[in-house]
């Protein structure tokens, strides 16, 4: 009986250290092309046997502000259990103030929130980065500005993205002018991974500094409960 005992630990052991060493991976995908924006997100972890699909298909700027669809789909293959939800969303002036709230509440409610989660940005790999973009005003000279201008952006965003994460691929982007005629076009691909023993690990370091969660509970339920009711609206 005692073996059977040590078997079984030995196994929970073995599996908590796989868990631990497994990747959670991360890839962003957007693309805009005339008038239509599209966003994906894919989450994987513990070897696959987790994941989350979340689409945005459409963007739209109107006069009540920013709104969007989302489409997500997270299924557990170890438990045989896939779970599916859509809504629409909105982002205006209102929601803004809420999550300002929502973020106020949370520096109050955790000490030294800021060098925490830059900490945890650099465990943070990026294995793959990707950035095209064509561009045409419709006039020659403002298109070569303008194709100026995206170059400098892209610096910056890579520059910035070595600053806070473990930057482990040569980014890869072109900026095409288009002197023929109107157009802008943009797709952005990246994938990043962390093990997930380093989350864990990092979450866990988390607890020391808070000091109180209700009210930040309460800010960031009010700010979503507005949001998905304005969007409700539209």
């Amino acid at each position: 009986m005692v073996f059977w005992y040590w078997a079984a630990a030995a196994c929970l052991l073995a599996a908590v250290v796989a868990a631990c060493s497994s990747f959670v991976r991360l890839r962003i995908r957007y693309s805009r092309s005339g008038k239509l924006d599209q966003l994906i997100v894919i989450v994987h972890a513990l070897y696959g046997l987790y994941r989350i699909h979340v689409e945005v298909p459409t963007i739209k700027l109107s006069k009540t502000g920013l709104s969007y669809h989302v489409k997500e789909q997270t299924e557990a293959a170890g438990a045989g259990q896939t779970s599916s939800r859509a809504g629409k969303r909105l982002i205006n002036a209102q929601s803004l103030r809420r999550l300002k709230l929502a973020i106020r509440e949370m520096l109050v409610s955790v000490r030294e929130l800021k060098p925490w989660m830059f900490e945890g940005l650099s465990k943070v790999e990026c294995m793959r980065y990707r950035m095209d973009i064509r561009i045409g005003t419709g006039d020659a000279a403002s298109t070569a500005v303008a194709a100026g201008l995206c170059w400098s952006i892209h610096g910056i965003a890579t520059g910035a993205l070595d600053r806070f994460i473990r930057l482990n691929t040569h980014p890869h982007g072109r900026v095409e002018p288009v002197y023929a005629g109107v157009e802008l076009t943009v797709v952005w691909e990246a994938d990043f991974r962390i093990r997930a023993g380093a989350v864990l690990a990092h979450a866990l370091r988390l607890l020391p500094r808070l000091r109180y969660g209700s009210a930040l509970r309460k800010a960031i339920r009010d700010w979503r409960a507005v949001s998905n009711r304005q969007a409700s609206q539209t």
